[in-house]
């Protein structure tokens, strides 16, 4: 195994050491985040940005500007967590599972509340650093309108299940979905 120490978008810090670049997202019963200070690389340049505790989610995807789409009952997706050179934490969306051709939503989640199909990471610009990511799985307890981070419901509402994952130097092939 290699690591390319050179790479152009990254996160090589964080203050305290071992402690998780992003927290407080499965655990809340609110629409917010919480970051440790992260010293970082974006295309090449290093930066520094402090910590945000009880930082409001973002409401619109950090790559399309538009709001993030609707989860509903059996869909589950990955959100990724970025920053960019000037400091913005910033959010991305995962794509959904596409909708069957009777026009019914499609699913990837089966009655155990399992990925039938691993979820997808957005496509990042390079623009943006990766520093964690979610996995959210809308489970049949869910009795929303439609999960959407930062708006319609907390993180840790009834039926929805998220699972967050550090990274470093760039994102894996697949999310971790437990």
């Amino acid at each position: 195994m290699s690591y390319d120490l050179q790479a152009a978008n990254a996160v090589f810090s964080r203050a305290g050491g071992a402690t998780a670049n992003l927290t407080g997202v499965a655990a809340t019963a609110a629409k917010t985040y919480t970051t440790q200070n992260l010293t970082y690389c974006n295309q090449g340049k290093q930066y520094y940005v402090a910590g945000a505790a009880g930082a409001t989610t973002p409401t619109t995807d950090a790559v399309t500007g538009k709001a993030f789409k609707a989860l509903q009952i059996s869909q589950g997706c990955c959100y990724v967590w970025t920053v960019n050179a000037a400091g913005t934490v910033g959010l991305a969306q995962g794509p959904l599972p596409p909708s069957l051709p009777s026009g019914a939503i499609g699913t990837n989640i089966d009655s155990n509340g399992n990925f039938t199909a691993p979820p997808q990471f957005p496509s990042l610009p390079d623009s943006l650093t990766p520093f964690a990511y979610t996995v959210v799985t809308i489970g049949s307890t869910y009795a929303g309108t439609g999960f959407i981070p930062g708006s319609s419901d907390n993180w840790n509402a009834t039926g929805v299940t998220s699972t967050q994952q550090d990274v470093g130097l760039g994102l894996p092939q697949v999310p971790q979905t437990s």
